[in-house]
C-alpha cells in the first residue's frame, strides 16, 4: 500500500506522524478519506453550480486538511489554492479553479482506492 502512494507523490513519513506511526490507522484514515470523497464529489460540484460559495469554502478546508494529514502534497496544493480563494473572497479565482480541482480529486481518490487494495 504504501508503494502505490509513495510512487504517486505521498509524503507518507509525514502522514504516519499524524497516525502515531501505526500502520493501520493511515489505512483506515485513507479509507475514510476515499468513501467520503467520493460523496464530495457531487456536493463541491453542485455548491459550484448553484455559487453556494460558504459551503464550497467549509468542504474545500476539511479536503485541504485531510490531504495535509495523509501526506497528499499534489491534493493539499490545490486544496490550498482554492482555499485561499475562498477566504479572500476570490469566487471568479474560485470558479476558475473548480474543474482542476475535481480533476484531481478525483485521480488522488483513484490513487487512495489502488493503495487500499494492497
Amino acid at each position: 500500500m504504501l508503494r502505490v502512494l509513495e510512487s504517486n507523490g505521498f509524503h507518507i513519513d509525514e502522514a504516519m506522524r499524524y497516525c502515531a506511526g501505526v500502520e493501520s490507522i493511515y489505512r483506515e484514515v485513507l479509507k475514510s478519506f476515499a468513501d467520503e470523497g467520493e460523496e464530495k464529489l457531487p456536493i463541491l460540484q453542485q455548491c459550484m453550480e448553484n455559487q453556494d460559495f460558504q459551503r464550497y469554502r467549509i468542504e474545500v478546508h476539511g479536503i485541504k486538511n485531510v490531504a495535509q494529514t495523509i501526506g497528499d502534497v499534489r491534493l493539499f496544493e490545490i486544496a490550498l489554492v482554492q482555499n485561499d480563494a475562498m477566504k479572500a473572497a476570490d469566487f471568479q479565482k474560485a470558479i476558475q479553479g473548480h474543474d482542476e480541482f475535481m480533476k484531481i480529486l478525483k485521480e488522488e481518490l483513484a490513487v487512495i482506492r489502488r493503495a487500499l487494495k494492497q
